[in-house]
Parts: C-alpha cells; sequence; structure tokens
C-alpha cells in the first residue's frame, strides 16, 4: 500500500521549533533522496558536537544523535536540510563572553523580538583554557592530513576503479557503510574548522570597525591565494588551453560535478561531458589566475590601511590574525574537498551496491539504491526487505514533488514549501537584499541558472544568479563578473570565490532566481549589498524599459 511506505525525508518538528535552510543549502543542494540523508544526518550532527567538544563547549560523551529530532542541530525538511537554531544557540551560549543572539545575528541577518535567551557559563572554563589552543593549532594540520589520506582512497579506489577494476572481496554494502564512515570522520574536522573561521570572522570585522572602515572586512578576506576552486578553474582554463589533458584534470578535480554534496548526482569523472565546454569557454577569456592575482593586491591593500590604522603595539597581534585567517579560508575549502571526496566515494559505492542488487533481481536500475537509506540497504543486501520496487516507485514520486518546492529560509515547525511558478522571474520586484555582499559594483545582463547541469554561455558583461553554488560552479563563476545567490552568507563558497576572483555578489537573497528574469539588466552593488533592476527583459530575454 502507499501508505505504507515511509517517507524519510519529509521531516518532523515541533510547532515552536525555530528552523532555517541558510548555508546548508550549498553543502547539500537539491532535493535529497533517502540515501543522500542517510549519509549526512548522523554525520554532520556528530559534526557538529564534535567541534564544540574539539574546543571544550560540551564534553565528548555529548557527541551523540539525539532521538529525538527537535533536539537537533539539523533535520530535514522535504528533501532540504535545516538547522535549529535555537538548539544550537543554547550550545553556542555556554561560551564564555558569546551571546547566543550574536549567533542568530550572524546566520540570519537579525534577531527575533521574541527569541529565546540562554544563561551563559564560567564552569567549563578550565577545559575550554585547555582544549581550545590544542583545537587551533592542531585541527588544520589534521584535516589537511586528512584530505591528502582521502585524495589517495578516493584516487586508488575510485577513479582509477571505473572500467570493472573494482577492489575484490569486500561486499558493495560494506564499502558503503565504510564510505559513510569517512565522510563522519572528515566532515568532523571540517566543523572544527569552520567554528574557527567564524571567530575569525568576527574578529576581523571588529578589527575594520574600529579602524573606522567595515566595509574593509569583506576587502580583508579577498584574495587569500591558493584556494582550491580558483586552482580548479585555472587547471579548467589550462585543459581548454591544451595545457592539461582532460585525465589529468579529472584526476585532480573528477569527484566535482552538479549537485555534487548529493551522493544522487554524477560527477565528472563519471560523465565529463560539462567541463569541455566550460574549458572551451574559459580558454578565451581572462585566465583566472590573472584575477585572483590582483584580488590579492586588493587583499593586501586593505590590510596595510588596516594596519595603518591600527596602534602600534597591536599590529603584530593584528598581523598574526590576518595570516591565520587566510590559513583558515584556505584549509575549510581543503576540507571541503576532503568530505566531497568521501561523498564520492558514498557515490561510487552505492551504485556498486546498485549493480549488484540489480544482476540478483532485487532492483531494476542501479539508480533505484539511491530510495533506500543505507540502513535499509543493509536489509536488501541480505533479502530481508519487502517491496522493495514498491519504495522506489513511491519515493521517487515524493521526491519529483518536492523538487517543485523550495523551503523559506526561515520557518518554525513544520515549514510550507513555497512551489516554484512555472513563469519563473514574473514577479514585480525591482530590488533585492542579501545576507553578504562585497566586491564593488557591476551592470550586466542577468543570467539565470537554476540547475548546475543546463548549458549555459556566459558572455563579458553577464552577471550569474543562481539559487546556490557548489565547488563545481567555480569554472562558471570565473566566467561571470558577477554573483547573485539565493542561499548562503560570507562564509558560503560563493562568497570566498568571489573573494577570490574579486568580482562583485550579493548572496542570500532567496528569492533573486525567481525575482529577476533572464537576460534583466540589473546593477549589483556589493558594497551596499544591493541588487538592482534596470532594465526588466521580456519573455524571450530582451531587455525593455
Amino acid at each position: 500500500m502507499y501508505n505504507a511506505v515511509t517517507d524519510p525525508i519529509r521531516g518532523t518538528s515541533e510547532p515552536d521549533r525555530y528552523w532555517t535552510s541558510t548555508n546548508l543549502g550549498e553543502a547539500c543542494p537539491e532535493v535529497m533522496t533517502p540515501m543522500c540523508w542517510s549519509v549526512w544526518e548522523g554525520s554532520a550532527e556528530l559534526g557538529w558536537l564534535y567541534s564544540m567538544s574539539a574546543f571544550g563547549v560540551i564534553p565528548r560523551k555529548k557527541v551523540v544523535v539525539s532521538p529525538d529530532v527537535n533536539k537537533r542541530g539539523l533535520s530535514c525538511f522535504y528533501g532540504r536540510q535545516a538547522l535549529n537554531v535555537d538548539a544550537i544557540k543554547q550550545i553556542m551560549s555556554a561560551l564564555p563572553g558569546v551571546d547566543g543572539d550574536d549567533f542568530e545575528r550572524d546566520l540570519m541577518g537579525s534577531v527575533r523580538s521574541d527569541a529565546p535567551t540562554f544563561d551563559g557559563s564560567f564552569r567549563r572554563v578550565p577545559v575550554l583554557m585547555f582544549k581550545a589552543p590544542i583545537a587551533l593549532s592542531r585541527t588544520g594540520k589534521r584535516l589537511r592530513k586528512a584530505h591528502d589520506e582521502m585524495y589517495v582512497k578516493w584516487l586508488t579506489t575510485v577513479y582509477e576503479s571505473e572500467g570493472g577494476n573494482a577492489p575484490q572481496g569486500i561486499q558493495p554494502i560494506d564499502r558503503l557503510v565504510a564510505a559513510r564512515e569517512d565522510f563522519v570522520r572528515i566532515f568532523s574536522l571540517h566543523c572544527v574548522v569552520r567554528f574557527m573561521f567564524q571567530g575569525g570572522q568576527s574578529a576581523v570585522t571588529g578589527a575594520a570597525e574600529q579602524a573606522g572602515d567595515p566595509a574593509l572586512a569583506v576587502q580583508l578576506l579577498s584574495g587569500v591565494g591558493d584556494v582550491n576552486e580558483t586552482r580548479m578553474a585555472d587547471d579548467l582554463w589550462r585543459l581548454g588551453r591544451g595545457e592539461l589533458t582532460e585525465d589529468e584534470f579529472l584526476r585532480a578535480w573528477g569527484y566535482h560535478g552538479p549537485n555534487e554534496g548529493n551522493p544522487f548526482t554524477t560527477v565528472w569523472r563519471e560523465n565529463p561531458a560539462p567541463i569541455r565546454s566550460l574549458a572551451a569557454a574559459s580558454a578565451a577569456r581572462e585566465r583566472p589566475a590573472a584575477r585572483a592575482a590582483r584580488a590579492q593586491v586588493a587583499g593586501a591593500e586593505a590590510e596595510s590601511r588596516l594596519l595603518a590604522a591600527t596602534p602600534a603595539l597591536k599590529r603584530p597581534a593584528m598581523r598574526w590574525l590576518m595570516r591565520r585567517m587566510r590559513n583558515i579560508v584556505r584549509t575549510l575549502q581543503v576540507g571541503k574537498a576532503a568530505y566531497l571526496m568521501a561523498i564520492d566515494e558514498c557515490r561510487w559505492a552505492a551504485r556498486n551496491f546498485g549493480d549488484q542488487q540489480v544482476a540478483l533481481g532485487r532492483l531494476q536500475q542501479t539508480d533505484d539504491v539511491f530510495f533506500f537509506t543505507i540502513e535499509e540497504c543493509r536489509q536488501l543486501a541480505v533479502g530481508e526487505l519487502d517491496n522493495p520496487q514498491e519504495i522506489v516507485d513511491v519515493r521517487r514520486a515524493t521526491r519529483a514533488e518536492y523538487k517543485a518546492m523550495v523551503l523559506p529560509l526561515a520557518f518554525r515547525g513544520m515549514p510550507e514549501p513555497i512551489t516554484i511558478a512555472a513563469d519563473i522571474g514574473g514577479s514585480g520586484v525591482t530590488e533585492l537584499n542579501g545576507a553578504a555582499s562585497g566586491g564593488g559594483t557591476a551592470e550586466g545582463r542577468a543570467r539565470i541558472v537554476t540547475d548546475p547541469e543546463q548549458e549555459v554561455d556566459l558572455d563579458p558583461g553577464d552577471i550569474l544568479v543562481c539559487r546556490f553554488t557548489d565547488p563545481s560552479w567555480a569554472p562558471l563563476m570565473a566566467l561571470a563578473d558577477a554573483l547573485v545567490i539565493d542561499i548562503g552568507g560570507s562564509a558560503s563558497h560563493g562568497a570566498v570565490v568571489a573573494r577570490e576572483l574579486g568580482i562583485p555578489y550579493v548572496i542570500g537573497t532567496e528569492s533573486g532566481t525567481r525575482a529577476l528574469r533572464e537576460g534583466d539588466r540589473i546593477f549589483v552593488d556589493g558594497t551596499n549589498n544591493l541588487v538592482r533592476v534596470l532594465e526588466r527583459a521580456d519573455k524571450a530575454g530582451s531587455a525593455s524599459v
């Protein structure tokens, strides 16, 4: 019966719980399948709790997934992840000198008038004083080592196994479970660095404000240099120029691809066709490394202005802070690459398991496997899952319904999904603001990209408008003169890449892809966090006053 099939990705919530999809949309874009959620669910919860434990905010024994979803830091609604704002605020408030409202303000841009307050405590100060310095000094090295180890495993186990060379002697279901364990381990370290970034960003923002120039904060975090995504964009340019072979490019970056945070996708190692057109387009444009070099100069000039406005006795500490923050930004992107390799290992293992189940006659198609949780796959592996095809059919249809919806950025209890209108860009909105912005100003033609798999040729002067970005978007972003993104904040992938390339951006608009129309002539003001429609395009994509 239809009603007998459970829906692992619909979610559940008490009426008063306050949730937000901010900052999670780009980590796992698109609508998750049950397997996608079973890879992320416990892993992400353990990851952020581990980061709190690493700094001594909570004891290690509390790094467990609560059986009550309302007490967890994140959950899933209609196939999209969301943060439990108050659950996280309560734990964050345990940090001495930290106000939970500051976290909500950084995350949401403002604080609710009826937001609950949580009392701080100095009880764990001795633990914090002992553990925090260790986490600050060691986690970056641990994460980089984990990245290097994961890369070797991905290259030898996943990439080089294409074409029937998969390792023998290990059952596919065991490979899948082990791949999720790799993801948990790496994502936990990544969360520690993500927390370090949040603290460092607050310090840089405070320093810019004390210098009398708050806008300087964005410039100080620009031009970090040697960031993974700009290196990838530059390698794509080199591929288009014939300086790299396709195999060399894929061996370095083949775990990337559209919606890469979801195991239920096809990445470049499986289908390299998208990189061929991107490489050709990139080769005809300015080299990404040149744009990044200019951004580094701008970042260095911003640091000079900050130091000039800083008392002499405080300058050594300020120099140390800036060096530290640049290293954290680089390490954050290294961590993201590492966990994406682990997700690709999950993807590869799942499809191996799907092939096996098709051969045994339990499934009709390899990718049917993604409509089961990993726990259900364990049942399927031993023939103990009843009516597997019925489960696949019902959940596939349900996911298709969810794909026609988007979640509000913030909601209480169960969200009311927003149905995406067929006439996207039909609203009368002419101005938008975001959660984060920077990079100056740009004026140009809006190019609406709602599906990273769609083919789009960005001409000089075009502005990329999209729902979210992940690292696979970096080559396309390198072709744009500015970015307008629905989901994300100052630490999001889109903001990092925009700062590295020195291009204007407004991120976290929530509705840019729905409010703007393909071909609109728009003005992006990263300095003042504003997107304005100058000329509205007709439905054919031609601008008109």
